[in-house]
């Protein structure tokens, strides 16, 4: 039987091998922030701001 946390990474890792099928490949930070929101770490609103300032910021420059 797996651990919660076990059956998490297997989640993650079937979503990416899903996407990777369908020639979508993700960087190694994505995969790492797709783990992080699905174990609950951060949310998935506190990554997308993140990614808004970011990008809001490159835009600026």
């Amino acid at each position: 039987m797996r651990t919660p946390a076990e059956l998490t990474v297997f989640k993650v890792q079937q979503a990416i091998g899903s996407m990777a099928i369908e020639g979508i490949r993700l960087s190694a930070q994505t995969q790492r922030t797709m783990l992080e929101i699905a174990s609950g770490q951060v949310s998935a609103s506190e990554v997308k701001q993140a990614l808004i300032a970011q990008y809001t910021q490159k835009a600026s420059a």
